[in-house]
């Protein structure tokens, strides 16, 4: 899950970062201290899931950024902070998922992490079927960063870290997971999520876990592909 938290006073900002993290939930936070930024990040069409907005900011509301992010089509969840009640009302009118009373407390962020995790799952149900030495399991695509093929293997590199191996012939898994727009083949031995990257660099994306996923010298489609992603 990708999080966006917006709030002016930085020491808030940071704790709530803080938070957020090592609940059990697979996150990647990106903080920002005014709503021009933020609105900036989520114009380069980067990947996030959900923005946290604090309402009273200077020059722009959390209120008037959320409408702004609406009118520039970002359709993920806004969840609103506040010391106050009394924007709830608004709230609605941005659609907004959520509404905290500050001071947030670890329970608030546990289950609204969990609330967004049951909506994005029931939101995004794409998944393949994965056969292990030991079961099969349906997994989900987004859970997906990169597809590798090693010696006869076929490892599948998750979002938080870990790994599934499988006898499944890479060819096999491409024709089913190459039809989601998301996946691209990079090279003959690797497939990749577009949203899951980080940067280009070179021949190599680099990807939001650390890992490096290279790209065939003679595929430049691969790269235009990434660079169309994250300017549409």
């Amino acid at each position: 899950m990708n999080i966006l938290v917006c709030d002016d006073i930085k020491t808030e900002a940071d704790k709530l970062a803080e938070m957020l993290t090592n609940r059990g939930f697979d996150v990647n936070i990106s903080v920002f201290y005014n709503a021009h930024d933020a609105l900036a990040y989520i114009r380069t069409g980067a990947a996030v899931d959900v923005c946290f907005l604090d309402i009273v900011m200077p020059e722009v509301s959390g209120v008037e950024l959320a409408q702004s992010l609406r009118d520039f089509g970002y359709a993920g969840y806004i969840i609103f902070l506040s010391a106050s009640k009394d924007y709830g009302p608004e709230s609605y009118k941005v659609k907004a998922f959520n509404y905290l009373v500050k001071p947030i407390s670890l329970s608030d962020i546990k289950i609204t992490l969990q609330e967004l995790t049951d909506a994005l799952n029931a939101a995004d149900t794409a998944s393949i079927l994965v056969k292990t030495h030991d079961y099969s399991r349906n997994l989900p695509l987004r859970h997906i960063s990169y597809i590798e093929v090693e010696n006869n293997y076929v490892f599948f590199h998750l979002t938080d870290g870990t790994e599934l191996k499988s006898r499944t012939p890479l060819a096999e898994i491409a024709t089913q997971i190459l039809s989601d727009s998301r996946f691209i083949r990079c090279h003959r031995s690797f497939i990749v999520n577009l949203h899951d990257i980080d940067t280009l660099k070179g021949n190599d994306f680099m990807m939001k876990n650390g890992a490096t996923v290279p790209i065939s010298r003679n595929n430049a489609d691969a790269k235009r592909q990434y660079l169309k992603s994250i300017n549409s």
